[in-house]
């Protein structure tokens, strides 16, 4: 077919799909349900009269769908999901996505084999095709409706491990039947190979994201096409070096990358790259759906299931059966083991009956080669078995929904609805208000039309309790710090990383009562174990100098999301103890005052912890602060001249000159020198008065025993008393020197920063320490041994002199 030909049959798709998408709006069935029947239709229409719309070698291939159609999709999945919701819940999702997979795959070949004769390895290579999940049509249900997050990650995480699963097993079983049966692996064979595939798939799609990641963080300047273009790369270079180059698991290779992006790169762009990624995925997969359920219909042959009916019941309850085991049986089952949150039954049904079949199921059956007897037959079946699923769970899920009573509102969503209501009919009724106080409106038109509108948007006021009433004040704080949030993302004082990490506290703080917030808040004082760990592992790396350079990186990055986290943190508690004062003279109780304790203490805590970073690390704190603040004034400059310019409010030359410049300045600002600074030893060892001046040899030499060491705040160097055996130099940060006077008694006599040389008493035979030092902030320290400085000054004449010349009173700053 020439290309012409091809594009204008694509492009009469897409509008057909455009029609279907304002047509469903009026109609029960769901988009992608509406676009499976219109390509069966049209097929159909071609089967039986001379028109024929289509042409007929217009369909999907198996190359088509693996290599165009499912990488991006699965990118896109795969970016949407919660990471953390998905970690969560990740031994459900894989028992289901593994175990249940095989089990459903077993059954479906017992059956067919049993009951229809067919060849046991054929069956069991059908039942590897037909276990896939497609829950595209679900998924949209899911979030038209809103059900719970979790319930969406479930099934959507399923799907892509599933999808992968199957693929690997098809494999496997495909090269037992061109081989013969011997070929088929034993169970421990399986597992490995298994295994390696998933974990290789990963390991090329961590690489391949992180590398991206890494190119559109350092190379963007401002274009928002390149990060697009930059995820679309990724998306399909992992898939094909993985699935083509490595033999690999190309979905487990797409997703790793995703979430590599989604955890690596967009953490560290601009709120409206993170917005134009989304947007632009958002584009890319309506298109792909929609060609590829039209597609889908196009390729089936409805005429031809009537032959195969029986199989096809067969294979249904088959499927539906496996599906009651893993998830009714399975899935209970893991989370009681390991001590999971329950999965309630009504979300549990909904599992079980959304497990529609859909492309991957149709690209493997594709790709069964022409030589495998029966070929046709498992193609014919495994179209029939997608439609089937697609037209039962599509139009059902809604009427199950509504039975099960997913979609109907708890008590936070009715008072949260009733709040959002009474916003509108505040802005209708400022709106009206401007109208008329401009003479634009007649006061008894005024009256007219709200009364009108009143009857159409206004809230039910209904009687509420005092916990109700509380509750509805704490959801509306919560609110409140949520559109501060979108608005500190937006202007670039948060990243994605922290805006995520922020979203995931408001939606756990939605979930809890009042008391439950009040026992919360009252734990937050208690050290944060994860801290702990996290300071004793740095403690631990830095006792060695080949860890310092990462650690200098980390301390850059970890510092930083810090004083972002507690920045907005204490802007959205002010703008929720703001909320909580305009709503003080409608209600009055002791549980109010409670709530505006929670939300000061939090301010407190906030302000309290970037207090004590810009003590500790004063430098840096100063740095990052002078740098963040220019950032997000020029990026919010930036991002009003461009709303200015799409309303046609400044002209194209006046806006690219103004862009220019606020490129350029941004461009200009300083970059972040991290708080340490590793210079060369020698040059240390040269900025003290007792190695200062000596040849650069001798320096290297001495530099060559010095090694970095680093302390976190208050922890001892040495006490008091202590034998001597070691000098240092203070690289990084601030110390406190402390002499005793008496038992129990010590008094502070010096405070030593940058540069200062420190336990100089060493150098002298059976010395002991005069005084305790003690880190003020993080330090970093270059020791010498005392030893090392005695065995090298008995080959270097030049050290041995400049010791003998020493004066213990000569230096400043010593202990």
């Amino acid at each position: 077919m020439p290309l012409s030909e091809t594009l204008f049959i694509i492009l009469l798709l897409l509008i057909l799909a455009l029609l279907l998408s304002g047509l469903c709006r009026h109609l029960p069935l769901p988009y992608t349900i509406m676009l499976v029947v219109t390509g069966v239709s049209i097929n159909l229409l071609a089967t039986v009269t001379p028109f024929a719309p289509i042409p007929s070698g217009f369909h999907l291939s198996d190359e088509l769908v693996l290599f165009i159609f499912h990488p991006a999709l699965i990118f896109f999945s795969a970016l949407s999901l919660d990471a953390r919701t998905l970690i969560k819940d990740l031994l459900p999702i894989l028992v289901m996505a593994i175990p249940g997979m095989l089990i459903s795959a077993l059954l479906v070949a017992t059956g067919l084999n049993t009951f229809f004769y067919l060849d046991f390895i054929l069956a069991f290579l059908f039942g590897s095709i037909i276990s896939a999940t497609d829950p595209v049509a679900v998924i949209a249900l899911f979030k038209e409706l809103g059900v719970s997050k979790r319930l969406t990650v479930l099934v959507e995480g399923e799907s892509l491990f599933n999808d992968a699963t199957a693929i690997v097993l098809f494999n496997i079983v495909l090269g037992a039947v061109i081989h013969g049966e011997s070929a088929l692996m034993d169970a421990p064979t399986m597992i490995y190979y298994f295994t390696e595939h998933f974990l290789l798939g990963a390991l090329i799609g961590t690489l391949i994201g992180l590398v991206i990641s890494e190119m559109m963080v350092r190379m963007y300047h401002g274009q928002q096409s390149f990060v697009v273009v930059a995820s679309i790369v990724a998306a399909y270079l992992s898939f094909i070096v993985a699935e083509h180059n490595f033999h690999a698991s190309g979905i487990m290779s797409v997703l790793a990358t995703a979430l590599c992006i989604k955890g690596v790169a967009m953490p560290r762009l601009s709120g409206e790259s993170t917005h134009h990624i989304e947007a632009g995925w958002d584009s890319i997969a309506l298109v792909l759906n929609s060609l590829l359920f039209l597609l889908i219909g196009l390729t089936v042959d409805i005429l031809a299931f009537a032959i195969h009916w029986q199989q096809l019941i067969w294979v249904l309850l088959a499927i539906f059966a496996a599906r009651m085991i893993s998830v009714y049986g399975l899935i209970p089952m893991t989370t009681s083991l390991f001590s999971l949150p329950a999965i309630n039954l009504n979300s549990r049904h909904m599992m079980w009956w959304g497990c529609s079949k859909g492309t991957i199921a149709i690209a493997m059956a594709l790709a069964i080669p022409d030589t495998v007897v029966d070929k046709g037959l498992l193609l014919e079946l495994t179209l029939g078995m997608v439609l089937i699923s697609l037209v039962m769970s599509g139009p059902t899920l809604k009427p199950l929904m509504r039975a099960l009573k997913i979609d109907r509102l708890n008590d936070d969503e009715w008072l949260e609805l009733q709040e959002g209501m009474e916003q509108i009919t505040t802005s209708v009724n400022d709106c009206l208000h401007s109208f008329s106080r401009l003479h634009l409106l007649e006061s008894d038109m005024q009256d007219s039309v709200l009364q009108s509108l009143n009857r159409k948007i206004a809230p039910t006021h209904a009687t509420l309790t005092e916990a109700q009433q509380l509750r509805q004040i704490h959801l509306h704080a919560l609110n409140v710090e949520e559109r501060e949030l979108q608005r500190l993302h937006e202007i670039g004082l948060v990243n994605y990383y922290t805006y995520l990490n922020f979203k995931d506290i408001l939606r756990k703080d939605k979930a809890k009562s009042i008391d439950e917030m009040i026992r919360f808040n009252r734990n937050q004082d208690n050290v944060n174990p994860f801290l702990r760990f996290e300071m004793s592992i740095i403690k631990f790396l830095s006792e060695y100098e080949w860890t310092l350079n990462w650690l200098i990186r980390y301390q850059k990055i970890r510092f930083a999301n810090l004083i972002r986290h507690d920045l907005a943190g204490v802007l959205m508690a002010h703008e929720a103890l703001l909320a909580l004062k305009q709503v003080e003279p409608h209600f009055h109780s002791d549980k109010l005052n409670i709530i505006r304790k929670i939300y000061r203490q939090r301010l407190e805590r906030r302000q309290g912890r970037l207090k004590k970073l810009g003590k500790q690390f004063h430098d840096f704190y100063f740095q990052f602060e002078y740098r963040l603040f220019q950032e997000v004034a020029l990026r919010y400059s930036l991002k009003l001249i461009t709303e200015d310019f799409e309303h046609g409010k400044l002209s194209e030359k006046i806006y690219r000159r103004l862009e220019k410049r606020l490129d350029e300045a941004l461009k200009q600002l300083p970059d972040l020198a991290p708080e340490l600074s590793l210079a060369k030893r020698d040059d240390w060892l040269d900025s003290v008065p007792i190695f200062s001046g000596l040849p650069r040899d001798v320096l290297k030499k001495l530099a060559k025993n010095a090694h970095y060491v680093s302390f976190l705040p208050n922890d001892t160097i040495f006490n008091e008393n202590d034998r001597g055996d070691s000098v240092y130099i203070l690289v990084n940060g601030e110390v406190n020197v402390f002499q005793n006077t008496g038992p129990n008694q010590r008094v502070h006599i010096a405070e030593l920063r940058k540069g200062s040389f420190i336990g100089r008493h060493a150098l002298y035979d059976r010395a002991v320490r005069t005084a305790t030092v003690r880190a003020k902030t993080y330090v970093t320290l270059l020791r010498l041994t005392t030893q090392d400085i005695k065995t090298l000054s008995k080959a270097l004449p030049e050290l041995n002199q400049r010791l003998q010349e020493t004066d213990i009173n000569r230096y400043p700053n010593n202990t």
